[in-house]
């Protein structure tokens, strides 16, 4: 796929120690899949954060006020320094054409400069149509840049808990996420959210449920060298009510197959706990890419 040779994705810091399922081989992944991944240093990231001008912030803090239901809650400069960070990623992304980035929050948060993880701007980079992973993990990054090119409106998440009175998956992740799949009858909230992940400030964070039909998820798997499977999913979105206690984006996804046969699935074809999902049935357009990079391919 011609798109994915030109793909450059920015990996801020480094990977998360000891997360077995995001490694990669990145000469391998250059060759079979195609994107280049370039380490940037956090000490450029904070440099240009803090040459953000105060009108830029403004201009973006107005229009969260009219995207958000911003809470009264939240500190006006606790934000101001989430769209500071916001602004500062989306400028070097667009420098240096990329199409993607990851961040891992021990590296944020270790680096000793940064006051908070950049929650808000990957939700906001999402809904502008970057790609984006958690924990340093350039295969979702790299397969979330395939989906918004391919099907549009990706959105990044793991798979956290399941329920077996739903006969779900509980689909969330720290507080990114792409608010263009929220629900339509539910306004898009910012909270001030305490988060001991990283141990810094309350990041500004959206929460919102998916839009309720039907769905599909996706995940690419690094076997060995250059064999690489794609795994897709089907299942709907479910209509459930309000989690006051989840403090981020979340949904309950209801595998076609029943939350224990997909999960026995999931699992046995070496899929990670990161992945996409699009609302709507995408099958054919994964199964299509598989084909032109002539890699394995697997359909719960």
């Amino acid at each position: 796929m011609t798109a994915l040779r030109r793909t450059k994705i920015a990996l801020l810091g480094y990977p998360m120690n000891g997360m077995g399922d995001i490694l990669y081989d990145p000469p391998a992944l250059l060759r079979r899949i195609g994107p280049t991944i370039v380490s940037e240093d956090l000490g450029a990231l904070y440099a240009r954060a803090q040459a953000v001008a105060g009108p830029e912030i403004d201009r973006l803090l107005e229009e969260h006020a009219g995207r958000f239901e911003v809470s009264p809650d939240l500190p006006r400069a606790r934000h101001a320094y989430a769209a500071r960070l916001e602004l500062a990623i989306r400028g070097l992304l667009e420098e240096r054409r990329y199409q993607a980035f990851s961040f891992h929050f021990d590296s944020i948060g270790g680096d000793g400069r940064f006051e908070q993880l950049p929650l808000l701007a990957a939700s906001d980079l999402m809904a502008d149509g970057y790609g984006y992973a958690a924990e340093g993990d350039t295969n979702t990054a790299t397969l979330m840049c395939a989906s918004q090119t391919l099907i549009g409106n990706a959105h990044f998440s793991e798979m956290y808990a399941m329920d077996w009175e739903l006969d779900s998956v509980l689909i969330s992740h720290m507080g990114e996420g792409n608010w263009k799949v929220a629900r339509k009858d539910r306004p898009v909230r910012l909270i001030d959210r305490a988060l001991g992940i990283g141990r810094l400030e309350n990041p500004p964070t959206p929460v919102f449920s998916a839009e309720p039909g039907v769905a599909t998820t996706a995940a690419l798997v690094p076997l060995e060298g250059e064999l690489y499977r794609l795994v897709a999913g089907r299942g709907e979105v479910l209509d459930t009510p309000e989690l006051p206690n989840v403090e981020m984006p979340y949904f309950h996804f209801h595998p076609d197959r029943g939350m224990e046969a997909f999960m026995d699935d999931w699992l046995g074809y070496g899929a990670p706990h990161h992945f996409v999902t699009n609302l709507g049935e995408h099958t054919a357009r994964w199964r299509r890419l598989a084909e032109l990079l002539d890699i394995d391919y697997e359909e719960i």
